[in-house]
């Protein structure tokens, strides 16, 4: 199933759209202001992202940058009323995929998404251990591997807690069986227990049918519980039951069934903070943290960023068939230079766009980092800016037409001559110029 990310401010318009995109059977995620977005983002990349370019928390350029280090190759299309076409522009130049004018056909909308959406890339090898300042980590990792003990990982967002999870279990004797990931911030407060536990048919309003939870879905593999400071209490006191007995109900059952899993728990919160303000349970987290862990962020890992980013692009290259793909010289400098809040995430998801995306076989600097194109100075008059936007729809119309004047003039809704004396306009302005500086 396909996630989308919807980002719209206008509730009407908003709930109108998520109504018809979950009717065709994708999973909708609705937000409607960019801090919200950042969040949703943080929580799990999606596979499209729509998003209005006016929002009540800042505009369609400050969402495009902050969001960038945590879309990978996943689409974004930016939506736009005609006085914004300037900035969506801007924003296609920088690395979004398209814009759409309202009003605009949701059935269009439809087929590019499923033409686009793309699905999140797992994670490969482990990224740990290529530096000093990993090693024991690594060796941490693979001795725990080997002994069935809760583990607590800590660590900034991005910096690679799952992939360790995933590594622990992979090198385990339970992998053969399930890997079950969940995200604790990201389930509905009303949903958690249903998640969680499972329920019997008729267990509440709408359990139509039976369900398996988490607990149960993991078996005898591994259960690996993400952001869990974010774990509501009542939940927290139900998982602590889970781990002091071994055993969980499902919701309108009658009798317990046992857990056999292993789980490995990962935040990015301080969960010290959080027991003393009565936020986190203290005996629960002493149960899962009977080994604890920390992911240092890459910015303290500076002589990985490099075999990473070679990694990374072989693995892009493999996936869309690319044998020659490489970074040039300066892509690799800016690499070096970065600061990565996003951390190995965000290095992950600048190389899969930029492989996406790039033109050729040699990703640049602008292809792992576009944003920057924002960074160009805006036209000078709100005449320069029309005349600028109208000149890239008569290119973007001839591009899509494949160069037949006709059919980009009908895409347009203006006749063959106006478009060619709206397009010859800045051309001769040009010759001219030249004209006037030949000695």
């Amino acid at each position: 199933m396909i996630d989308i990310l919807l980002i719209e401010d206008d509730r009407v318009l908003g709930g109108a759209v998520a109504q018809r995109l979950q009717l065709e059977g994708f999973q909708v995620r609705w937000v409607d202001t960019c801090a919200a977005a950042m969040d949703a983002l943080r929580q799990r990349r999606p596979g499209f992202v729509l998003a209005d370019i006016r929002l009540p928390d800042g505009s369609g350029e400050d969402l495009y940058r902050r969001a960038l280090p945590h879309l990978g190759d996943t689409p974004i299309l930016f939506v736009t009323a005609f006085a914004d076409i300037g900035q969506a522009v801007r924003l296609v130049r920088a690395g979004a995929d398209d814009y759409l004018t309202k009003p605009y056909d949701v059935d269009a909308l439809v087929e590019r998404i499923r033409a686009l959406a793309s699905e999140p890339v797992a994670a490969g090898e482990p990224v740990f251990g290529l530096s000093p300042a990993t090693e024991g980590l690594a060796r941490d990792l693979q001795r725990l591997a080997a002994r069935d003990l809760p583990v607590l990982l800590r660590g900034e967002t991005g910096v690679g807690k799952e992939v360790a999870a995933r590594h622990m279990h992979a090198q385990s004797a339970r992998a053969a069986q399930p890997f079950v990931a969940v995200n604790c911030g990201a389930i509905a407060r009303e949903l958690m227990e249903s998640q969680f536990f499972g329920h019997e048919r008729g267990a509440f309003t709408g359990a139509v049918s039976a369900h398996a939870g988490h607990f149960e879905e993991a078996g005898e593999g591994t259960l690996f519980l993400d952001e869990i400071g974010e774990l509501d209490t009542r939940l927290q006191t139900a998982l602590l039951r889970v781990l002091q007995d071994g055993v969980f109900r499902r919701l309108g059952a009658r009798s317990d069934q046992q857990f056999r899993g292993r789980i490995i728990a990962a935040t990015n919160a301080d969960l010290n903070a959080r027991m003393a303000q009565r936020e986190f349970r203290e005996d629960l987290y002493f149960r899962l943290a009977v080994v604890e862990l920390t992911i240092p962020p890459l910015r303290q890992r500076p002589d990985e960023v490099a075999p990473l980013a070679r990694r990374f692009v072989r693995e892009a290259a493999e996936r869309n068939g690319m044998p020659g793909l490489r970074l040039d010289d300066a892509a690799m400098a800016a690499l070096a230079a970065h600061a990565w809040p996003g951390n190995v995430r965000e290095l992950r998801n600048r190389i899969e766009r930029a492989a996406a995306l790039v033109d050729g076989e040699c990703i640049g600097l602008a292809d792992l980092f576009p944003e920057e194109r924002l960074d160009v100075p805006l036209p000078a008059t709100l005449a320069d800016a029309r005349e600028q936007a109208e000149l890239e729809q008569i290119e973007r119309a001839l591009a899509l037409s494949g160069g037949r004047v006709s059919e980009a003039a009908r895409r347009l809704g203006i006749s063959r001559t106006t478009l060619w004396k709206r397009r010859r306009k800045p051309l001769d302005d040009d010759a001219s110029a030249s004209e006037g500086a030949t000695p």
